[in-house]
């Protein structure tokens, strides 16, 4: 599980049903941002509903969602983290960077009950709808949080 990293990116935006037919989201409007994807993809995962996150988010972009093999693979990957981890307790967004008001970086500190991961998102609006261009998490946070904190100790020869 640590270290899987799965990247996917995309192009257009096409709104459609989750595959199970059934409309478990509230549908993408005019007016919605990518904070409100976000915070949907989050509210899936707070239920332990990982696999609907994962649809939620392909759903925006037509590209991602003929990446059939990428989100099994992302959703298997997202749904190990529960049964390693433990149940999801929390997240914060540590980084958030706009570009031009068309490109969204998110990164965020997901907190479960035996470990914290990382969640990557990236939002795209090449028209009027924000879609997620990208959705990528791994389980080394803490190797990369322990790195960083050693690498700012100060050592000094005597």
């Amino acid at each position: 599980m640590r270290g899987c990293i799965l990247a996917l990116f995309s192009g257009l935006v096409l709104l459609g049903s989750l595959a199970s037919g059934q409309e478990t989201k509230p549908p993408q409007t005019q007016n919605s941002s990518y904070e409100t994807l976000s915070n949907q993809f989050f509210d899936f995962l707070k239920q332990g509903k990982s696999s609907e996150a994962v649809d939620f988010l392909f759903e925006t972009n037509p590209a991602l969602k003929k990446m059939t093999d990428d989100a099994t693979q992302l959703k298997t990957q997202f749904a190990s983290v529960e049964t390693l981890m433990g149940s999801y307790v929390s997240h914060t967004k540590l980084v958030e960077t706009t570009v031009g008001g068309m490109f969204v970086y998110q990164h965020f500190f997901v907190a479960y009950e035996r470990q914290p991961i990382s969640v990557r998102i990236e939002y795209y609006k090449p028209g009027s709808k924000w879609l997620c261009y990208s959705l990528q998490f791994d389980g080394k946070l803490t190797d990369k949080v322990r790195s960083l904190s050693d690498e700012r100790i100060s050592i000094e020869a005597k």
